[in-house]
């Protein structure tokens, strides 16, 4: 009986947990493979991982997550268009990757010319800035605040 018990406990809470781990790829359209790895390279020092030349390009971050670049057939940005972000017709970004010296990278990638908008401290939601790729995609860089 304590059994039968403890697996109806097990599935309940198992019903209850998400079905969904963790994202585990992203994938950024480019409109060229070669060029915007090189870039992520130079430009965000992200580790590129050997592939032919058809299979896009594979960039892996300091925590060891993947990136993927594929090359699309026409021009096309992971950004979307929204009014529920920060006003009326904001171009949204698509992802936020976190930083450990969120000031240094702000300053980095200004002196290297890359659109960068203002460093802006959110409080509780931490320090942010959006910036974006050759290709237009845009992105959130985020640093959470220590809480003193």
């Amino acid at each position: 009986m304590a059994e039968k018990e403890l697996n109806k406990t097990k599935e309940q809470q198992a019903a209850k947990a998400p079905m969904l781990k963790r994202v585990s790829h992203n994938y950024l359209p480019v409109s060229n493979v070669e060029i915007a790895s090189m870039w992520y390279k130079e430009t965000l020092g992200l580790t590129v991982k050997p592939r032919g030349p058809a299979d896009g390009a594979i960039l892996v971050l300091g925590n060891g997550q993947w990136l993927f670049l594929l090359e699309t057939k026409e021009k096309r940005t992971a950004n979307f268009m929204t009014d529920q972000w920060e006003g009326d017709e904001y171009e949204m970004f698509s992802l936020t990757f976190e930083v450990e010296n969120i000031v240094e990278v702000h300053k980095r990638l200004r002196e290297s010319g890359v659109y960068v908008e203002p460093l802006n401290d959110q409080g509780n939601c931490g320090l942010q800035f959006k910036f974006k790729d050759p290709d237009g995609n845009k992105f959130n860089i985020w640093q959470e605040v220590e809480q003193g």
